[in-house]
């Protein structure tokens, strides 16, 4: 490899990892990490899984049983958790490269005369992993405790194995194709969506060889789908628990916060993600690279439109067919192919100063992004509307019982008149986890405006509008209003 690329690619482990590593704790813990956190804290692996069936629904729970193992090493405190996500994300970095560089051989450069055609694929990729490790999108899912970046690691780690073994064949890369297209669907089910696309890009290799399976392309393709299906056969004794698990979480209520999205939200997407001043750039690099390296990088662009665009637009087809679940999170690797047609658009300017400062714009523009995103508080207050809360409860019980008034002597039980409830139902854990007493019993608001004695109500902005309607009917005194969460009492 060129000085060019090994410089290029320690920048990118270099600045992505300490921009996935930076500030770790300094975010409260989010709803969605408290189910996370309160899976893997099950005393035992096979707990973990069967906690994961409630909590975590339609996930095999390999993040889940990672955090188990990665907390009975080093603690649950935040940072450490989320450091795990971090250290995945990291490694997605390096992933990247490997994936472009496969890619970019796989498509057939030839050589421009100029410079020797894999050292032109190999600075390429270095690029693609810089435009990776520095963008906003794949900075902030891989600095929680979710499963995000496990998945589009495990995405871009099956790619590497596809276009390797596209181009070289051997056992063990067919192997790691089935192995990691496992991994990614355990992880999160709409990996398949990725999977879709490397499918429809088969068929297309297959009609393209005239469905000569004599020839080596033709072989290879056909040996690829059969290791695409054998990984999915490997998940097939769990599918219809996975599947049902997620559709029953769907009919109660877990994904109506999602709206219907409008007709251009593919398009957004990108525009959000990237950043309103990045993404012209980006754009505009990306189309050149799609005009511009069209003959020379052509197996790679059209994959990487399929990849990009596919599982989007199924989604949208989903989401007005059947119910709104188009998510920018359920979509991430989907990013991945986009700063690969950006890097294609660098290598194809004409100039290597023009490449430079291209490449010098769009990480500046990205980081910018990243610097602004972070200067601005995107988290609920959780652990104040906790401590608040306490303090709220134990006033009243040191009143009637001679309680001290210290929030941590404070027990949250069913029976006591003074109790806690939480709304949304699955913003439950987040709750536990900042209170003194985390294995406090906690009211559920389907149960609180009937009969449950709660005496406070702490109250997240996700909540349904007329279960927030109810409660703040049935709690009429408002004890804080705090960012993305509200306190309330009788």
């Amino acid at each position: 490899m060129s000085r060019f690329t090994i410089a290029t690619l320690a920048l990118a482990l270099l600045a992505g990892g300490f921009l996935r590593f930076a500030g770790l704790g300094g975010r409260e813990m989010s709803a969605d990490e408290g189910a996370s956190w309160a899976a893997a804290s099950a005393p035992t692996i096979r707990a973990v899984l069967h906690a994961q069936h409630s909590l975590n629904p339609g996930k095999a729970g390999l993040h889940d049983v990672a955090l188990h193992l990665w907390m009975r090493v080093l603690g649950e405190r935040l940072a450490v958790m989320r450091a795990l996500s971090a250290a995945v994300g990291t490694l997605a970095i390096l992933l990247v490269f490997g994936a472009a560089r496969e890619l970019f051989w796989a498509s057939g450069e030839a050589d421009d005369g100029k410079r020797p055609g894999a050292h032109r694929r190999n600075e390429a990729a270095a690029i693609a992993a810089l435009v990776f490790a520095v963008n906003l999108v794949t900075i902030k899912y891989s600095r929680e405790v979710r499963m995000y970046s496990f998945v589009i690691a495990a995405v871009v780690a099956q790619t590497w194995c596809f276009f390797r073994a596209m181009r070289c064949g051997g056992l063990a890369v067919y192997a790691g194709v089935a192995i990691f297209t496992a991994i990614a669907i355990a992880a999160h089910l709409t990996a398949v969506l990725a999977f879709a696309a490397e499918g429809l890009w088969l068929a297309f290799v297959i009609a393209r060889n005239r469905f000569d399976f004599a020839t080596v392309h033709g072989r290879r393709a056909l040996a690829l789908m059969i290791a695409l299906g054998a990984g999915a056969t490997m998940l097939a004794p769990i599918a219809p628990a996975m599947l049902g698990e997620a559709a029953h979480a769907a009919n109660s209520g877990a994904i109506d916060w999602i709206e219907r999205p409008q007709p251009w939200a593919p398009f957004s997407m990108f525009n959000k993600a990237t950043g309103s001043i990045a993404f012209p750039l980006m754009m505009a690099l990306a189309a050149w690279g799609v005009v511009r390296g069209w003959r020379r990088w052509r197996d790679a662009i059209t994959f990487t439109l399929l990849w990009m665009w596919l599982p989007p637009i199924v989604l949208m087809i989903a989401s007005y067919a059947i119910r709104p679940v188009f998510v920018e999170r359920y979509l991430i690797s989907c990013f991945v192919p986009f700063f690969i047609l950006i890097t294609i658009g660098i290598v194809e300017l004409p100039w290597p100063s023009a490449r430079f400062g291209a490449i010098v714009l769009v990480a500046a523009v990205a980081i910018g992004h990243v610097v602004s995103w972070d200067r601005k508080s995107h988290d609920a207050q959780w652990s104040e509307a906790v401590r608040l809360a306490v303090a709220s409860i134990t006033s009243t019980t040191s009143s009637t019982s001679g309680n001290l008034g210290n929030p941590a002597n404070y027990k949250i039980t069913p029976a006591s008149r003074a109790t806690l409830a939480v709304a949304p139902g699955y913003a439950v854990d987040v709750v536990r986890f900042y209170l003194p007493n985390p294995t406090a019993q906690l009211a559920h608001p389907a149960d609180l405006i009937r009969h449950d004695p709660a005496s406070v109500v702490i109250i997240g902005d996700q909540s349904a509008p007329q279960t927030t309607a109810a409660l703040d009917r049935e709690y009429p005194r408002l004890l804080a209003n705090l960012r993305g969460v509200m306190v309330r009492g009788r």
